[in-house]
Order: structure tokens, then sequence, then C-alpha cells
């Protein structure tokens, strides 16, 4: 949906002769990439309550990946990164950058 508004601002603009800018962040790798101790001083400084950054802290923290081959399964700790498939990896990710805060008051 994202994607369509772009397209659709970007031809109107073309269509009306106005000067268009396209700018796009490649954040490959930050998810996997962000320590614990950065979300969690993150939802410190936004004002989160002291329970449940120490809750998403230890969440974080005990997180396991599993690797199996044929009978052998061996469980290594993670030691960053943000979980995977859900919501929380976009907010932790943009508590701790406060990119969109920054670019909303610089008037972009």
């Amino acid at each position: 949906m994202a994607l369509y508004q772009l397209v659709v601002r970007v031809e109107k603009a073309l269509d009306q002769q106005e000067i268009t800018l396209g700018v796009f962040l490649d954040t490959e790798g930050v998810f996997n990439d962000t320590s614990y101790d950065s979300m969690c001083a993150a939802l410190a400084r936004h004002g989160i309550d002291h329970t449940i950054v120490r809750w998403i802290g230890a969440t974080l923290e005990r997180r396991l990946a599993i690797a199996t081959f044929r009978r052998y399964a061996r469980s290594i700790a993670m030691s960053r990164g943000c979980p995977q498939r859900g919501v929380l990896s976009p907010l932790l990710w943009y508590l701790v950058t406060e990119l969109l805060t920054r670019l909303k008051r610089e008037g972009v």
C-alpha cells in the first residue's frame, strides 16, 4: 500500500511538472545487529515503564536459535538482534534510531 501511494504521488508530481525527489533507506542487517542494551535504553528514553523494559530485555536475552542436522540439534543463545517476523523489530529499531522523529522535526 505504501509503495502504491508513493507511485501515485510521484506520477501526480510528474504530471504537474513538479520537481520530484525519492529517498530510499536500505536497512539491511539493522534488525540483526541492534544490541539489546541500545533497545532497552531507547525504551527507557521514551518513557516506557521500567517493568516493561526489563520484560522486553529478558525476552530478547533468552532467545535461542536451534539448528538441526539429521538427528542432531544444537541450541545457540542469541547475543543481539531483534526477533524476526513481528511488529517488535521495527518498533525497537525505530526507538533506537529515532530516525522518523528527527526527519519530522526537520520538516521532511
